[in-house]
């Protein structure tokens, strides 16, 4: 079976984006408002910082490793 396409079908197949599809599909992708709660936390990117702020309001330190740069500054 052949799953490839031709460019003449390929052209055929796309219709061209209208004011109203691209309201629907704006909506549909942009993150509601309880999926970015995070965006509103004082996160720390050093980690001596993050201690000693943690220190003076006696509150847990919260560390995110991974392989790379979690803001993904590489």
């Amino acid at each position: 079976m052949n799953s490839t396409i031709s460019a003449e079908q390929a052209k055929g197949a796309a219709t061209p984006p209208n004011t109203s599809d691209f309201r629907e599909w704006l909506a549909y992708v942009r993150p509601r408002p309880e999926e970015i709660r995070w965006q509103s936390i004082p996160w720390q990117t050093d980690v001596w910082d993050a201690r000693r702020l943690a220190a003076q309001e006696g509150k847990p330190i919260f560390l995110w490793a991974m392989n790379g740069n979690p803001l993904g500054c590489t």
